[in-house]
Parts: structure tokens; sequence; C-alpha cells
């Protein structure tokens, strides 16, 4: 959306340009109206157009299918996110409060106008309403306004009152509401408001050649809108005078077109066709697409995949640092979210050999139980040489806890805090979580969390190190962090996981897409029973398309095949298994 609202502003700004260059001093006036008005139109719905290209291309799509493996159905688990800010709700929020303002605003311009005192009468044909107070004359849709003293011996003078009925006639008003309608609705596009300078100004050309076709006293005509400068209406909708607008309006009558004038409006249709190609979205047509052979992009598409360990081993490498001095705790504090998600994707993936190798694995937390809190609790807390407190799992000081009852809590839970966690910000050897009422209700309804947690075995040697009790080193896959051991066996596809993911890279019909899409996702999921059969095969993904064609592949693979089951505590279960598939489209022109 932020590139078509470029495109808006870009393409408006382009397009006042070239009337102020070429069109704004020519005696043009009827085809400069219409420039101004299509030209803001296009401006708007240009970005959004589609031009479909004939161009000769070859479309070689290049897919990477990705698996994981979850936890079983009676306990899923989620990767825990922090709530970011969402800078792109509030813009809207403060774009629809303006965009409503500046509506309310034409409409209290509109109820003002009618709302002025004055006698309502007709003329020649047209409604008058002969005000009260002394304003210039101005038109507003079918109605002028003038004061009484316009109307003398039941007459108005034929030039003003021939001016004010052809802004009625040509039906300037509406040129007016269309553009402070746009305005209202594209506010931070700065070219709106001399689109509007520029419509006005040209609503008074038109009127005063009418006038002076007729009268042909420039002089006399000159004089009379001098009188009316210093009468300000001071309302938005209507052709007001003021100095600068009056001086164009002058220099305007007495000049004359250049000897390019009429050359200069036909240079208008190769401008907007130029900008059509600028900034409608282009699109090609398939029918054109010579050499593209599905089941060469599938093949093609095999050169792009890597197996998980190469992406694992290719995130590990920016921590290489790191994880060779054995510095798995900094390790754990310095990776970043996304390569800590990815790691966590593709580690079932992983053969037992290649898990072996890293420092870490991925298990799923318990859920903490409700247990009660005492004031004498709180009080012991308080003493911040011992303790650090987090509530809400948010830092805090120890004195803040005098804010708070012991019936505020629902769960507490303390921790010893070994040296590499130990710093100057936070140097208590005793860490304190604590779990407020409403928090624990909601965090109770959650999902289980997804934790990276380190081997002992890879704490054995380093200054970085996690110290353990002896007789916890046999157990090679423990949860430092929260004593856990991993004893979680994730269903199995017979041949393995990449037999699986080749299948699916192998059978994916890339042609039934445009091949324009860019990167497209989608994640799919499916059970497999105790008894291995899968079951429930759905996609989360934003194209229906893509969607259709992975679940299509996905039951196409599963035919006639039984899973070696899920197994936890050596009991098979029922697993929920997730494979994200990303499709990326890259285009190669191709010369004929």
């Amino acid at each position: 959306m932020e590139i078509i609202l470029l495109k808006i502003i870009i393409c408006s700004g382009v397009l006042l340009g070239l009337y102020h260059l070429f069109l704004a001093k020519e005696r043009t006036f009827t085809f400069n109206r219409f420039y101004l008005i299509f030209a803001l139109l296009f401006s708007l719905c240009i970005p959004f157009a589609t031009i479909e290209t004939k161009q000769v291309h070859e479309e070689i799509p290049s897919a990477i299918f990705v698996e994981e493996t979850v936890q079983p159905i009676t306990a899923a688990s989620s990767v825990a996110q922090q709530e970011s800010f969402d800078y792109l709700k509030v813009l809207l929020i403060i774009n629809f409060i303006v965009t409503g303002i500046l509506l309310l605003k034409i409409g209290y311009s509109i109820l003002k106008i009618k709302r002025l005192k004055g006698r309502k009468i007709d003329y020649q044909s047209r409604k008058i309403v002969l005000l009260e107070k002394d304003l210039a004359p101005f038109s507003f849709w079918d109605t002028i306004y003038l004061s009484e003293n316009y109307f003398q011996d039941s007459k108005i003078d034929d030039t003003i009152f021939l001016h004010e009925a052809i802004h009625i006639k040509q039906k300037h008003s509406a040129d007016i509401l269309f553009v402070e309608i746009v305005k209202a609705l594209f506010w931070f596009n700065p070219f709106i408001y001399f689109y509007k300078k520029a419509m006005v100004s040209n609503h008074e050309f038109i009127a005063d050649e009418s006038v002076l076709v007729q009268s042909n006293n420039v002089k006399n005509y000159q004089e009379l809108i001098l009188q009316e400068i210093l009468k300000q209406q001071n309302l938005p909708l209507i052709h007001q005078f003021n100095f600068n607008n009056t001086k164009k309006r002058f220099i305007m009558m007495t000049s004359k077109n250049s000897k390019f004038a009429k050359a200069k409006k036909f240079l208008a249709i190769p401008a907007f066709a130029a900008l059509a190609i600028v900034f409608a979205e282009k699109t090609y047509a398939k029918d054109n697409i010579e050499n593209f052979d599905t089941k060469k992009s599938n093949t093609l598409s095999q050169a792009f995949l890597n197996s998980p360990y190469e992406e694992v081993q290719k995130i590990l490498s920016k921590y290489n640092d790191l994880l060779k001095n054995r510095k798995y705790a900094e390790f754990d504090r310095t990776i970043s979210q996304e390569d800590r998600k990815t790691l966590m994707e593709f580690y079932p993936q992983l053969s037992e050999q290649e898990k072996d190798e890293l420092p870490f694995i991925f298990t799923k937390t318990k859920k903490a139980e409700r247990n009660a809190v005492s004031e004498n609790d709180l009080k012991e807390f308080s003493n911040a040489a011992k303790y650090g407190v987090w509530i809400d799992e948010n830092k805090i000081g120890n004195a803040t806890l005098k804010n708070y009852k012991a019936s505020d809590f629902s769960h507490k839970s303390i921790s010893k805090r070994y040296k590499n966690a130990i710093s100057k910000k936070n140097p208590q050897p005793f860490q304190v979580n604590l779990m407020t009422n409403a928090y624990y209700d909601k965090y109770s309804k959650e999902e289980p969390r997804t934790l990276m947690s380190f081997k002992v075995k890879a704490f054995v040697k380093g200054k970085d190190t996690i110290p353990v009790k002896r007789n916890t080193e046999a157990k090679s896959q423990q949860d430092v962090a929260f004593g856990k051991e991993a004893d979680l066996k994730p269903a199995e596809f017979p041949g393995g996981a990449n037999k699986l993911r080749n299948f699916v890279s192998a059978n994916f019909d890339g042609s039934i897409m445009k091949g324009d899409e860019g990167t497209i996702k989608t994640v799919i999921y499916f059970n497999v029973d105790e008894a291995g059969k899968v079951s429930n095969i759905n996609a989360t993904g934003e194209n229906a398309k893509f969607n259709n064609e992975a679940m299509r592949v996905i039951k196409l693979a599963n035919q006639d095949v039984t899973w070696k089951p899920a197994e936890k505590d050596g009991q098979p279960v029922k697993y929920r298994y997730q494979i994200p598939l990303v499709m990326n489209f890259e285009t190669y022109k191709k010369t004929q």
C-alpha cells in the first residue's frame, strides 16, 4: 500500500508540473480544466491498473521447502514472540481522524453558505440570494449570492451576473467539491492543494473570457474586479477574490496564445501514456511465455534446496566465535529471534548424529502450576542484595513489592543464578519470578513454549559454563534451565524427512501460478495418529492456489503410507506435524 500511495503522489506531481510548464500560460481554458480533472483522476487510478505485456519471458520459479515437527496435539507448542508496537495501525487511525475532520469541514462549509441570510429571487431563470451582508458576488452550485446593493431598479449588473452565471452553467462548484473530497482522502499529498489553486484560477479565466467576449471592455471590467478585492467572503468552496489571483486574471485577459498552443494540447496524450507505463502494475501474458517446462522448473528448484543441516550450519556460522570458545550462555543471549526460530524449525529434521554435534536441544516447557505466595515471601523477596525480582516477566525494583499483597499473585518460582548470568546491573545470586492473578490466567490459556537448552556435555569445558552436579552428567540431553529430560521422539515419514521434502519439491506443479507472485509462503498442518496415519491436512497461507496445490501434494505423498508414530515415554502418541513451504519466483528476460 505504501508503494501505491507513493506512486499516486509522484504521478500527480508530474502531471501538475507538466500543466504549469506547458498549459498554465495558454488560453486553452476549457482544455486546461479537463486536463486538471483527468490528471487528478488518472494519478489516483493508474497505480491500481494492470498492464499485460506480450514481451517474451521465461519464468523459472525456484522453490525451497522445509518441514518441522512440533509438540503432540495434547500439548501443542508455540514460539513466544514479543509484541511489537503496530505503527501502521496508529498511522491508519491518524489518517481516518484527519480525513474525518476534513470531510466534516466540507459539510460545515456547505452549511455555512446555505445559512447565509438574504432574500431569494429568480432573475433571468437563475436563483439569486440577495444577502444582508456586504459581500463580493459569488456562486455556489445553482445559486448566485450577492449583496442587496447590487440589485437596483430590479436589475443586476450584466457583467457581474454573466460572470457568476458561467460558473453555474459549467458546474465549477462540482470541480471544487471533487478536489476538496480528494484532498480529504489524500490530505498527505502536497500536490492536491496546488491542484485546487490551479482549478480555481482556471475557472476565473473561463468566466472572464465569456464576459469579455460580450462586453469587450477590458478596462471597465478590471476596475469592477478591483472594487471587490477588499470584500472577503472566507468561504472555502467558492471562487474568492485575492490579489495574486486577480493579478493572474488581469495578465491572462490581455495575453495571447503561443504558436505552439495547439501542439501542446496533443502532448498530453503521450504524457499520459508514458506515465501509465511507468506507474501501472505489469503482468506477463502466459500464452507468450516460451519454453516453460513445469518438470524442468521443479527439477531446477532442487538446485536451490539446502539440506536442514546446511541451513543450521549457515546460521551457526554467524556466531562462530562464541561457539568455538564455548560461550554458550552468551550465544543464548546474542542469537536473534529470527535465527532462533529458524533453528527450531530445522532441528527436528536432523539425524540423530547431526543433533549430537550441536551443543543445544529444543525442549517444550511444562506449564507452571499455581502455588501460594505468602506475606513472608514478599518480605523476604524485598532483600535487594539477595533477590532479583521479575513480575509478569518484567524486572522491577525490590521496593516495588510493598505495593502488592500476597493475594495479588498466583505463582512464584525461585532459581539460582549462575555466574554467567550475573552482571553489574543484576548482581543478585537468586532470581524470583512472580505472576499476578490476571497474568497467570492469561498464561494458563497459552500453549507451552519451546526453549533452546544446552546439553550438559557442552559445559564440561570453557569459561562460559553452567555448573551442574556430577550425577546429572549421564543425561546427554537434559534441559539445564528446567531440569527436564528430552523424552519426545517425533513422528517419522518412511525413508525420512529428506524423502518427504524431495517428493513435495518434485511433484509440486508450479505452472498453476502466474510466475510474478514474488515470494509466497504457506504452512501445511496435518495429524499423524498413533497408528501412523495422516489426517486433517490444511494450509494457512494467503495464496489460495498455492495452499490448494501444497495440500494436494501432501495428500499424494501420504497415499497408502504409514508413518512411524511419535513416541512419548515409549508410548505412541498423536502428533501435529507442520511443513512450511516457500516458493520464490525469479524472472529472466529472454532475447528474441
